[in-house]
């Protein structure tokens, strides 16, 4: 067995929180001390000292939710929006928590000198940390083993994913013995879906041995053991794996945060579904809501709203279709609103009405929700939980994203579901409706070759392997 150093990152992500957190405390201290020209009266630092552990409190929490901690897979923008955005939910909180606390009170010029600083602050440390980490964290060799269909959706997932450290130098069609001696060569191995699970367990075994990362493109048995708790029958270990559906403590707090998050969207919202809604009927006349019938939990159906985007009528000559990304019947003005999510505001009303929940996976037709399970059988387990307004395949996936991926995403929803959970993926909802991918979409719609030859890549076929190298 070889053993290696390795590089988990801890100390960069240490680093990085444990100064944000004592920015933000500074930033607070200064703002006091240029606030009462240098002479902090004991009256405020002992104000200052009773708000910092609501500020280490707030701070871990929010930092979390926004996976600030992700410095390592995340691209600058994304780290530079999780910290901003937690700021911002840190300074709302401190101010909640001062309106409470009668004993405390800040003077607003505080507040604002404060978060002036702290944004500066993180800004400059953030970019300074992200810039080091992409310096020591150095791309790895890999490899994907799989069938070729799979393991060329895979190979061009990697090529378009700018933001991944790996550099795919062999992929492996023939499962024998050769492949083994591949595997020595590289840091990390992917596995594609579709290979028999004691092969799977093989080459697992084997990376675990040879201290190798591996990654696993996981079946609904493998989603199962997420999670799973350690159990005892005498001296033996087990995993006690759950039932997918979720206990009423869990079904009672997502509703509430439903009620909660749904009332408080549509009293912030209603002004601008006035102006959608005036914009539509302008626009061309038809209905300004879009109404249909969909399956939530145990396949009940409901009338789901949408603002329409798509001519009126979309579907009287061609029966039911699913939208695609240059679909000709969505509306220019039904493209804008689709693209900044806005098209979704109505569903606020099914989250209230208890058809929806806010997050879940995404509602399907009963007509395409049959066509899935013919070919994806797990496809049925999505209505175990009520639909949602986004989900894990919404904030993580792409228009894209095939129904295979998207299904993967909503188990791992569903067997992974905590409250923490589902704050942290409305966040993520708001920070994919305003930062988008400028490039992924042009490459989605070009070939492994293409993407080969954009990074300078080539094939090289050898009898059990092929191998891809830099072109000279």
């Amino acid at each position: 067995m070889k053993t290696k150093r390795k590089r988990d990152g801890a100390l960069y992500k240490a680093l990085l929180i444990g100064v944000n957190i004592g920015l933000i405390i500074l930033a607070y201290y200064i703002a006091f001390y240029f606030k009462f020209n240098r002479i902090i009266s004991p009256k405020h630092i002992r104000q200052f000292y009773q708000i910092i552990p609501y500020l280490i409190i707030t701070s871990l929490v929010f930092f979390y939710v926004n996976d600030v901690f992700a410095i390592f897979k995340k691209s600058y923008l994304d780290i530079i929006y999780s910290s901003m955005i937690s700021l911002v939910m840190i300074n709302v909180t401190t101010v909640a928590i001062l309106f409470l606390a009668r004993t405390l009170s800040f003077p607003r010029s505080v507040l604002m000198i404060s978060s002036i600083l702290q944004v500066i602050t993180v800004f400059i440390w953030t970019t300074i940390v992200w810039k080091r980490v992409q310096k020591v964290n150095r791309k790895k060799d890999a490899m994907i083993i799989g069938n070729k269909s799979d393991s060329d959706i895979v190979l061009k997932k990697v090529l378009i994913n700018s933001k991944n450290h790996m550099n795919i130098k062999y992929i492996c069609n023939k499962l024998d013995d050769e492949m083994y001696k591949y595997i020595d060569k590289v840091d990390e191995v992917i596995i594609a879906p579709g290979i028999e699970s004691h092969i799977k367990d093989e080459i697992i075994t084997y990376c675990i041995e040879m201290d190798k990362t591996s990654y696993l493109v996981p079946s609904l048995s493998e989603i199962s053991l997420y999670n799973a708790s350690i159990e005892q029958f005498d001296d033996i270990p087990t995993f006690k794996i759950d039932s997918l559906y979720m206990s009423l403590e869990k079904r009672f707090m997502k509703r509430t945060l439903d009620l909660f998050i749904s009332v408080i969207g549509l009293l912030l919202t209603w002004p601008i579904m006035i102006i959608v809604s005036i914009v539509i009927k302008l626009y061309d006349g038809g209905n300004i809501l879009f109404s249909q019938e969909r399956l939530t939990r145990d396949n009940k159906t409901f009338n789901l709203y949408k603002f329409r985007t798509m001519i009126v009528d979309a579907e009287k000559h061609t029966g039911p279709t699913l939208a695609t990304e240059k679909d000709p019947r969505i509306t220019p003005l039904g493209r804008i609103l689709r693209s900044t999510r806005l098209d979704e505001l109505p569903q606020l009303f099914n989250v209230l009405m208890g058809d929806m929940s806010i997050v879940g996976p995404r509602p399907e037709r009963e007509y395409f929700a049959k066509e899935f399970i013919k070919d994806i059988p797990d496809f049925k387990y999505r209505v175990i939980v009520k639909a949602g307004v986004t989900g894990f395949a919404q904030v993580w996936g792409k228009y894209t994203t095939s129904p295979e991926n998207k299904i993967r995403y909503d188990l791992l929803y569903i067997r992974n579901y905590s409250f923490l959970l589902d704050l942290k993926l409305i966040l993520e909802t708001i920070k994919v409706m305003f930062v988008k991918e400028s490039s992924s979409g042009i490459k989605e719609g070009k070939s492994v070759d293409e993407l080969l030859e954009e990074e300078n890549l080539k094939t090289c076929m050898k009898p059990s392997i092929i191998e891809i190298e830099q072109k000279r």
